[in-house]
This record gives C-alpha cells, sequence and structure tokens, in this order.
C-alpha cells in the first residue's frame, strides 16, 4: 500500500495551520453545547411540552443528554474509518454532520406551530450532531499527538485551548444578544441567531481540513498493512481508562454551561448578569494558556501523575463548599469566582489530560480508542450533567447539591489516572 492508496502526501505541514485544523472542530463542538446550556430555558419554552418550567427544563436538557447516548456509536463507525482511511477524511465527515445538527437547530419550527414534530426533530438533529462527535475528537487528536512526536501533550492542549475560545466566543455572543435585544426577542429567536452563526464555521472548519495530510508515523503503518495488527495492542482495556480519565474534567466543563441557568432558576439572576460573569471567565482562562502550555510541555518531558492527581483532589474536596459559597453569596461576582477558581486548581489536571488520553493507545487503535473512550467519558459523565444537577436540586431541595456531582467523579478519575500510569510504563 502506498501513500498515494491512502489518499495522503507526506509533506509537511505548518504546525500552527496542523493544530488549527485539528483544534476547530473542539471548538464547534464546545459552541454548541455553551449555546444549547445558555439558551435550554428558551430550547424548553419554544419546542418541548409540559406544565411547568421545571419539566421542561428537564426535558430540554435530557434531550442534551440523549443526544450523548449517539457519541459512542459514532465513536465505533468513525473511530474505525480514522483508522482505517485516516484522520483527515474522518475529521470532514465529523464537522459536515456536527453543522447538520446545527442547523436543523436554526430553523426547526417551534412546538406551537408543528407540535410534537418539533422536539422529536431537535432530538434528531442532537443524535446527529452526537454521530459526528464521536468521530471528531479521537481522530482529530490523534492527528496532532502523531503529528507532534515528544510533544503529544503539549500539542493536544490546544483542544482544551480552543473550548475556551470557544466559550469565549459563545458566551459573548449570548451576552451581546441579551443586551442588544428586547426581553421577548432575546427569548424568542436569540437562540436561533446563535446557532446561526455557529453553522457558518462549519464551512470554515472543512477548508482548513481539506488541506491537512496524515502524519509520517500513521502513513508508515498502513504502508504495513496486516502486519501492524500483530503488534498493536489490546484496546478496550485502555477505553475504559480513557472514558473515567474524563469523569472530573467534563463535569466541571458542563458545569460552566448549566451556571446561568442555575443562576437565573435558583439565584433568579438576570440573564445578562450571569453571561457577563462568564464572558469575563473566559477572558481570565485565555489569560491562563501559556501556563497550560508550559504544564503540558512539562508532562512530556516527565510523565509525572502526581501533578495531575492532586489537582482531582483539590476539585474533590471544593465541590460543595463552593456551592455553598454560591449560596450564601449570589451574584455575578461569585459567579465569576467559583468556576475561575475550579480552572486554576484543575489546571494542572487539564492541561496534560489530552495528549496522556492519546498515548494511552498505539497507533493503530488510536482513532478509535479515544473517540470511543471520550464518548463514553464524556456520555456517562458530562452529557447527563445539566441534568443530573438539576435533578439533584430538585430531589434534595439543597442547591449545593451539585457540588456532589464534582467530588464522585473526582473519585473515579484518580483511579484512572493510576491506571493510565501502569499501562504507560508497560
Amino acid at each position: 500500500m502506498t501513500t498515494a492508496t491512502l489518499g495522503v502526501e507526506a509533506r509537511p505541514i505548518r504546525r500552527a495551520h496542523m493544530i488549527a485544523g485539528a483544534s476547530i472542530g473542539n471548538a464547534l463542538e464546545f459552541y454548541d453545547f455553551i449555546i444549547y446550556g445558555y439558551f435550554a430555558p428558551d430550547i424548553a419554552a419554544a419546542f418541548f411540552p409540559g406544565k411547568d418550567a421545571t419539566t421542561k427544563l428537564l426535558l430540554t436538557f435530557g434531550t442534551f443528554g440523549v443526544s450523548f447516548l449517539a457519541r459512542p456509536v459514532g465513536a465505533v463507525v468513525l473511530g474505525a474509518f480514522a483508522d482505517r482511511r485516516g484522520r483527515t477524511a474522518c475529521m470532514i465527515v465529523a464537522v459536515s454532520l456536527m453543522t447538520l445538527g446545527s442547523a436543523m437547530i436554526t430553523v426547526m419550527p417551534g412546538r406551537e406551530v408543528i407540535g410534537l414534530v418539533a422536539p422529536v426533530g431537535i432530538l434528531l438533529a442532537r443524535l446527529i450532531q452526537g454521530f459526528g462527535l464521536g468521530g471528531e475528537f479521537g481522530s482529530s487528536t490523534a492527528l496532532m499527538i502523531e503529528h507532534s512526536p515528544g510533544k503529544e501533550s503539549h500539542a493536544a492542549s490546544w483542544q482544551g485551548t480552543s473550548q475556551n475560545f470557544a466559550g469565549l466566543f459563545g458566551s459573548g455572543v449570548a451576552f451581546i444578544l441579551s443586551e442588544a435585544l428586547p426581553s421577548g426577542s432575546f427569548h424568542e429567536i436569540g437562540f436561533r441567531i446563535a446557532f446561526a452563526i455557529g453553522v457558518v464555521g462549519g464551512p470554515v472548519a472543512l477548508l482548513l481540513r481539506r488541506r491537512l495530510r496524515e502524519a509520517p508515523a500513521f502513513i508508515a503503518l498502513k504502508e504495513k498493512g496486516k502486519e501492524a495488527d500483530e503488534e498493536a495492542p489490546a484496546a478496550w482495556s485502555g477505553i475504559a481508562i480513557a472514558a473515567c480519565m474524563v469523569a472530573i474534567g467534563t463535569a466541571q466543563t458542563y458545569l460552566i454551561v448549566y451556571l446561568p441557568t442555575y443562576a437565573a432558576t435558583q439565584l433568579h439572576m438576570k440573564a445578562g448578569k450571569a453571561l457577563g460573569a462568564v464572558v469575563l471567565l473566559y477572558v481570565c482562562t485565555l489569560a491562563l494558556v501559556p501556563w497550560r502550555l508550559w504544564i503540558a510541555r512539562r508532562f512530556d518531558e516527565t510523565h509525572r501523575r502526581g501533578g495531575m492527581i492532586w489537582s482531582c483532589l483539590a476539585m474533590m474536596a471544593a465541590g460543595y463548599p463552593a456551592f455553598m459559597a454560591l449560596d450564601a453569596w449570589p451574584g455575578p461576582v461569585m459567579l465569576f469566582l467559583i468556576p475561575l477558581f475550579f480552572t486554576v486548581i484543575g489546571l494542572y489536571y487539564n492541561a496534560p489530560l489530552t495528549g496522556f488520553q492519546g498515548m494511552v493507545f498505539g497507533i493503530r487503535h488510536r482513532g478509535i480508542g479515544l473517540s470511543l473512550g471520550y464518548a463514553l467519558g464524556i456520555a456517562l459523565f458530562g452529557g447527563f450533567a445539566p441534568f443530573i444537577n438539576t435533578w439533584l436540586v430538585a430531589e434534595t431541595g439543597d442547591a449545593r447539591s451539585p457540588g456532589l456531582y464534582l467530588a464522585a467523579t473526582s473519585v473515579v478519575t484518580i483511579g484512572a489516572i493510576w491506571l493510565a500510569g501502569r499501562r504507560l510504563r508497560r
């Protein structure tokens, strides 16, 4: 088998172009989730039936979570496609499906116009997105790692950084819309405008990705053909480890997505104030990017996991007290300080995480291993996080109960990091 057969070329590509083309899909994914989370009450009112606001909100977040169940299916199909046909081909398919799902939400008529077809249509859009996203992370992260021997975590850390850019942009769009539109218009069409802006990013991602090339190590492996199968380590144990490695990270990420809804439903805060606090949060988070990249670079040099474990322990200890503080001093200041605090103490965990996950797998199974491990982790611990947090508050009557979820996921991640270290040494 030759590189011509694979449809790739061995000539090098610029590192900046490789990182931008690989991470833009992750950015679009996070922008979509940010918008869905921020506009959840409005999406609930537009598309979902229910006798009260809490029921509609649970249905909206339930749809948000159910869509994550399509991710493992997409991970199996598209992850295998990435290992067989190439990372770049999979990345193009994935971002196309993601864009289609966002476009469907943008133009879907409301429940008052088409009845129950509306929530079914939203669910279908989320399932299409989930299927595409199942192959996005694994293929793009594999490409970044395989183009960066000896700098795997540093390269893959840009995936998290792209989320910060998307978070700033998404929260900024929501904030500007909340200030520019009258209250009624904001709740009726604000989410459609925000989703439409995200749809525009799809063609940009496709243009960037069409010029990407496979890494030399991947090309060499494919040229070996079936001989490589005998050398490839089993992927299933790595998939379970990778899924659990993201538990606290995804719970923390989607907690930030949930906070504006928490502020509106539990603290009765105006949308503009809550979103303004989140915008400022992402500005500060981006200021930490040099520190994040330095931590990732140090991990590439040492592979020491102590910082990751201590970081998880700190997040576990801080979860419930953080919501106690928000309950005691409700307002934009605490809504800004608490997630910023978690971002800082979680930095030693988050910075090397993506690269560390990729190193759990060999090249032969990295596409499906990363895709399925990440998809299962996000589905189990992240996709239903807003639903679980809403349910915890409703069932316990304790507005601080989401902090318990952070503590539980920290325990899961610490165990996975320990097992990943043992696997890497072997």
